[in-house]
C-alpha cells in the first residue's frame, strides 16, 4: 500500500514537471554548470565520470571555458548581482587554472 502511494506521488510529481515550462534562464544556468564541469574534467582536475580517472585535454577545456564566458555575457543583464559575482569568480578560477595547466603546472 505504501509503495503504491509513493508511486502515485512520484507519478504526480513527474506529470507536474512535464506541465511546467522551463524558462530559458534556468536552462542557460544549467549549461554554465555543465560547461564548467567539463572544463574542470578536461583540465584533468576532476575525474572523468565515464572513465573514472583524470585525463587532460586542454583544447577541449578551452572550448568549455569559452562557452562559460559566452553564456556569462548573455546572462549578466538577467541575473542578480550575487549570481554575477559568482559567475565572474568561476571564470577567473577556470582561466587561472587553465593557464597554470597550460604552463605545465600541477
Amino acid at each position: 500500500m505504501e509503495e503504491q502511494q509513493q508511486s502515485q506521488s512520484e507519478q504526480t510529481t513527474q506529470e507536474q514537471a512535464r506541465q511546467e515550462p522551463v524558462d530559458v534562464l534556468t536552462v542557460a544556468l544549467w549549461m554554465v554548470e555543465e560547461m564548467q564541469a567539463q572544463a574542470w574534467i578536461k583540465m584533468g582536475l576532476w575525474k572523468d565520470p565515464v572513465l573514472g580517472e583524470l585525463r587532460t585535454d586542454l583544447p577541449q577545456a578551452k572550448i568549455a571555458i569559452d562557452c562559460v564566458a559566452a553564456l556569462a555575457e548573455v546572462l549578466k543583464p538577467h541575473i542578480s548581482d550575487a549570481q554575477r559575482r559568482d559567475l565572474e569568480r568561476l571564470l577567473t578560477d577556470l582561466r587561472l587554472n587553465f593557464v597554470q595547466r597550460s604552463a605545465g603546472g600541477e
